[in-house]
């Protein structure tokens, strides 16, 4: 029974992955339709897991059906309104379900290979040219969440993931990743988790001191960013040389701002479905930009990218813009492979395909 509960809950949150994809407020009502329905045969599965587990004191069943409701939370609160923002944030409480029910699976990635393989790409990108694994079992790879206090969403609370790496004295490369407006570090890390273990580099996902990160005034959310980031660098071995800023929607365009400044520690901006924010680009020229956006994108059109593009080029940037002509407004994991060559062909060779 565990093994089937376990199948079907990795299902249901891959088709999930799916879902959100590919999301858009219109289209609500088919994709939820469609996560019913998956989702009918992860419920069949955790009531019978239920049953036989009644009594039991597994910790690995316990996580397993812990997160199967969760999941089946997600998919009840991922409901369609004709109030489109009303629709909006019932998705975004669904993808918070999720995240939720990830860092329960996290728990038991050392106990389960189907686990292990879920937070790798797949197919799994070699560790330094060579499978590190021993039967499935990392040994001191890290997830730490700071929040303070009793508030596991206090805003400016960052989370990272360190790698175990086999050469415990060479640096690593510092993949910063930031989340979109009304988000978290704590939910956006898993969105390039997968890649972190696959490929042992550091991972770093702040949080905006409010809502969203302070554009503006960049200051503001950048001071203790990179405060931190010397801060953990005397913990880690985190090559400060090598750091990609990302970021989606309002991270993105944060990352824009960043590259912006006369002086920055990042080395390489990619940013996703974001815009760029108006002031003087003289800062810009020679900097490294990748960006991506969504051909349909429902909140900030390509066109805006593409007027984006031609100003940094004009200010020296270099700067490729990659317009995807299956997204809309939502994060194309498929792409993190393509964005780590790009960073760093050195470190990360070749390319590696992602689950789904």
């Amino acid at each position: 029974m565990e093994d089937e509960l376990r199948s079907c809950l990795l299902e249901t949150v891959l088709f999930f992955e799916q879902i959100q994809r590919k999301f858009h407020p219109l289209m609500m009502k088919p994709h939820g339709e469609k996560l019913c329905i998956r989702a009918t045969y992860l419920r069949n599965a955790l009531d019978e897991a239920e049953e036989v587990h009644e009594n039991s004191e597994s910790f690995t069943a316990g996580i397993l059906l812990k997160a199967a409701a969760l999941v089946l939370d997600a998919v009840s609160k991922f409901n369609a309104s004709d109030d489109i923002q009303e629709g909006i944030v019932n998705a975004m409480q669904a993808g918070r379900k999720i995240c939720r029910m990830r860092e329960l699976l996290f728990e038991i990635r050392n106990e389960l290979k189907d686990v292990d393989d879920f937070f790798r790409e797949t197919p799994m990108a070699p560790l330094h040219g060579k499978d590190e694994r021993r039967e499935g079992f990392v040994p001191g790879d890290q997830l730490v969440h700071m929040a303070s206090g009793m508030d596991p969403y206090a805003r400016g609370a960052p989370t990272f993931f360190m790698p175990w790496a086999p050469e415990t004295k060479k640096l690593l490369p510092v993949v910063v990743a930031l989340h979109g407006g009304f988000g978290h570090g704590r939910d956006f890390i898993w969105t390039w988790i997968r890649e972190a273990r696959s490929r042992a580099f550091f991972l770093l996902a702040p949080t905006s001191l409010g809502i969203t990160w302070s554009v503006e005034d960049p200051g503001i959310d950048l001071l203790p960013m990179t405060g931190l980031l010397e801060k953990l660098a005397g913990e880690y071995p985190l090559d400060l040389r090598k750091i990609l800023l990302t970021g989606l929607s309002d991270g993105a365009t944060f990352a824009l701002r960043c590259a912006q400044l006369p002086e920055t520690p990042f080395k390489a901006f990619s940013p996703i479905s974001g815009v760029l924010p108006p002031g003087d680009l003289t800062g810009a020229r020679s900097r490294r930009i990748y960006w991506l956006h969504g051909a349909h994108d429902w909140m900030f059109p390509a066109a805006r990218a593409r007027s984006g593009r031609e100003a940094l080029q004009k200010a020296g940037a270099d700067i490729t813009l990659k317009i995807i002509a299956d997204l809309a407004h939502a994060y194309p994991s498929e792409e993190n492979a393509g964005i780590l060559t790009w960073f760093d062909p050195a470190f990360f060779p070749g390319k590696s395909i992602r689950n789904g």
